[in-house]
């Protein structure tokens, strides 16, 4: 079964203003692919969260291990 976050719980993960990452969805900083709605209700799936964290924290430790 798919798990997901509401909008609220995200920020609060995040440690963020909801506007804040609104604007990050907007600017592609965070993947689009994250974020689903329903009933006008913003969820963000978890599993894919939790994936692109991974991707994205292996792609920079793998970048600053080189420097």
């Amino acid at each position: 079964m798919t798990q997901f976050y509401t909008f609220k719980e995200f920020c609060q993960i995040l440690k963020a203003n909801p506007n804040t990452v609104k604007t990050w969805k907007r600017r592609g900083d965070l993947p689009k692919k994250l974020f689903f709605k329903i009933g006008g209700t913003l969820y963000v799936f978890k599993d894919d969260f939790e994936k692109w964290v991974k991707e994205k924290q292996a792609w920079e430790g793998d970048y600053y291990d080189n420097l």
